[in-house]
């Protein structure tokens, strides 16, 4: 049988036009006609699709999902369960608790920052750096790596007194500060 709008072959148990959607008109049988309201086409309800939530996020996902479109989680029954997101190595869980939301574990946590690693040769000791700065002004202040500094007090504290007060202060003041920060 062939549909009347467009012309497209129709399967006769067919009540509407696979290609246009036009009522197709069935053939005339010697049994009862059917009534004309048959042939109205039935309300389109929408789809449900089938979801899931996602074990890692709990976020609704697809069941033949591969990755979780909101947390990027490999899927896959075989693939490692550790995900890394910006150097950060992410293990989920695969236990939910008891309401069915899946856990959070937090592990690694580093709570204060890592002491700075300390080469031989970069310790400057304090009383080093004033006694050099009260024998020789700037000394402190070379010893410590500062040449800037020394060069400006060497040349300085001719004029200004001033200067050598300061250099004395500044030269185990900056030892301190080189061995604690390392600069």
């Amino acid at each position: 049988m062939n549909c009347t709008q467009c012309g497209t072959a129709v399967d006769t148990a067919s009540a509407f036009c696979g290609n246009c959607g036009a009522a197709c008109q069935k053939p005339e049988s010697t049994d009862a006609a059917e009534p004309a309201a048959s042939l109205t086409p039935p309300a389109a309800a929408p789809a449900e699709r089938a979801s899931k939530p996602c074990p890692f996020c709990g976020e609704q996902i697809l069941p033949v999902a591969i990755r979780c479109r909101y947390c990027g989680a490999n899927l896959v029954a075989g693939a490692p369960q550790s995900q890394t997101a910006g150097g950060i190595a992410l293990n989920a869980p695969t236990a939910s608790n008891a309401n069915g939301a899946p856990s959070i574990v937090i592990q690694n946590v580093v709570s204060a920052p890592a002491p700075v690693a300390m080469h031989p040769g970069i310790y400057k000791n304090a009383g080093v750096a004033f006694i050099l700065s009260f024998v020789f002004p700037g000394g402190g202040q070379f010893y410590n790596g500062h040449v800037g500094k020394g060069i400006f007090v060497l040349l300085t504290f001719w004029f200004f007194g001033l200067t050598y007060i300061w250099s004395l202060i500044d030269a185990p003041v900056s030892a301190s500060r080189i061995n604690r920060v390392g600069f």
